[in-house]
């Protein structure tokens, strides 16, 4: 057997600073490697953008570090495309072209999970986007574009500068969709959690803290993350969201804030969600495994 570990050809552009060790950001996906080694079978990291690639050598990709995507999201789906005709794909490609626009949020809200409220925006109904701001007294909003990742052109803004600030941002970006959400509280006090799932089975947890006077919980952005214990019941919040998902998925990070006292999902990562395998080293196993088994 021969699997394809599917990375990024590039960074995407969002990261503008300078990286001293790009190399460091893959770590995570050498370990994946090197566990599908002692289980005998031969895995490689495969940029997933280069057409040279012979999608037909391999029996199994799994998509880890792809980050770019996200700056080509449709070259993406269509390699992926290719990919899901010559071999097994992890995550499923109907699952990735759906996660890949966070409109699907709606669709969650549609299947009864709990989501943080979201408004859609867009350059034709700004006074509708004010207004249900204004009915729904929220005091701070957080703008994020449908299609991104990394916390990236997110800005937060007071209520009463949503028109102002969704007019500059479709001035800019007239092709992109925008999503308006309240800044949730409990993500400046508790944090964020994020549940992992390997093949529906529930690995770890984790809390994620903005820095001080941030909201963003990304290290990038001086957050901290630490591997937690959750509740019972919290645990049991996040089961049931995962069963409501239509996709046979071999892993899945729900990220999720509290809100009126209960989880919600701010964000559900399906792609190339980072696992933290140096704070649960035990995952990495389970994901090599899981991946064999299919």
């Amino acid at each position: 057997m021969r699997v394809a570990v599917l990375k990024c050809q590039k960074l995407p552009s969002f990261v503008t600073w300078d990286i001293p060790n790009v190399d460091d950001l893959f770590a995570d996906d050498r370990l994946l490697i090197a566990e599908f080694a002692t289980r005998g079978v031969e895995a490689e990291s495969v940029v997933w953008a280069d057409p040279s690639v012979d999608w037909d050598q391999f029996d199994l990709a799994l998509i880890r570090s792809t980050w770019d995507y996200i700056d080509a999201r449709e070259h993406f789906l269509s390699v992926l495309a290719e990919i899901n005709a010559s071999c097994r794909l992890f995550n499923p490609l109907e699952a990735v072209r759906w996660n890949s626009d966070k409109s699907y949020l709606f669709d969650l809200q549609d299947w009864q999970v709990p989501i943080v409220p979201t408004i859609r925006a867009s350059s034709a109904g700004l006074a509708t986007v004010q207004d249900a701001v204004v009915e729904q007294r929220w005091q701070s909003v957080v703008i994020k574009p449908a299609i991104g990742a990394g916390a990236a052109d997110v800005c937060r803004v007071p209520a009463h500068d949503v028109v102002t600030t969704l007019d500059r941002l479709t001035a800019c970006h007239p092709h992109r969709q925008f999503l308006v959400q309240p800044l949730v509280d409990s993500v400046i006090g508790e944090g964020e959690w994020s549940f992992i799932f390997i093949d529906g089975a529930w690995s770890h947890a984790l809390l994620k803290k903005p820095a001080q006077g941030d909201y963003r919980a990304h290290g990038i952005y001086g957050g901290t993350v630490e591997c937690v214990e959750p509740r019972a019941d919290d645990l049991d919040q996040a089961q049931a969201m995962l069963r409501k998902l239509p996709f046979e998925l071999l892993y899945a990070r729900l990220d999720l804030v509290r809100v009126d006292g209960r989880l919600a999902i701010m964000e559900l990562e399906l792609i190339e969600p980072i696992l933290y395998f140096s704070l649960a080293p035990q995952v990495v196993g389970r994901l090599a495994s899981a991946a064999l088994s299919k």
